[in-house]
């Protein structure tokens, strides 16, 4: 439905508490953007998850409150959805997680941007992996589901930490196709220790490319097959935001 609200939190304010989770389509600025509000996943809380149709939003902070989580959300070939909790790993647990719109500030930009638009998950920025010579190699990764999958970044001259959800608006191949096997568990967390989706969301909301990139090599795109699990269906990052009590 269109609404005169600039984010899912203002939906749920504006309705007086009353929204259910659907798709809107929000007055921000710039061209709307449709997305669907998901209230019914965790208690007071929304999650917001953006159309792959979208091209452009000026402002993508404006659309959740917190950023020191994101929940990526994948969609297997039996239709069953899964969930997984990001956050920083202990190291950097003060460092904000930097969602961004076809951008990447900060951080290591994907490699495959032929592929764009794209919204962009930072985990942590090149400045806190590059050390100061002779300082010490950095240790980096990321945090699912509560647990640190981390590692010593070995080559500190290529610093990439980021999850990136391709939305492929030409619908381009793959300029790159390189797969590390070194760091299986640290690839794979998010999908292997998810849990089932408390509720599901459109399928419409699922993207079929992503890239995840982390230092030291360790990388991988979505023609890449989880073990016993195969190739998922799609990928989809939701932001959230708390509700007010």
């Amino acid at each position: 439905m269109v609404c005169l609200s600039e984010s899912c939190l203002d939906i749920y304010t504006n309705s007086g508490g009353t929204a259910v989770s659907g798709i809107y389509t929000l007055d921000v600025a710039g061209p709307d953007v449709v997305v669907y509000c998901d209230f019914d996943s965790e208690p007071g809380c929304v999650f917001t998850y953006i159309s792959p149709s979208t091209t452009t939003i000026a402002d993508i902070s404006s659309l959740y409150t917190e950023d020191d989580i994101v929940v990526l959300r994948h969609l297997r070939q039996n239709g069953e959805q899964f969930t997984a909790d990001v956050r920083q790993i202990t190291d950097f647990a003060a460092v904000p997680l930097s969602v961004q719109f076809n951008e990447h500030a900060d951080y290591v930009g994907p490699e495959n941007v032929q592929m764009g638009p794209y919204i962009y998950l930072g985990i942590v920025p090149t400045a806190l992996i590059q050390p100061v010579p002779p300082g010490p190699l950095t240790t980096q990764g990321w945090s699912i589901q509560g647990n640190d999958y981390s590692f010593v970044d070995c080559d500190p001259g290529n610093p990439p930490s980021y999850f990136v959800l391709l939305l492929n608006e030409d619908n381009e191949p793959f300029r790159t196709d390189a797969i590390n096997d070194n760091f299986q568990q640290q690839l794979n967390a998010w999908v292997t220790s998810a849990v089932d989706a408390a509720a599901d969301i459109p399928g419409s909301f699922f993207v079929d490319d992503f890239e995840m990139h982390f230092g030291c090599g360790v990388k991988l795109f979505s023609t890449f097959e989880y073990g016993g699990i195969g190739r998922l269906r799609g990928v989809a990052l939701g932001l959230k935001s708390n509700l007010p009590v």
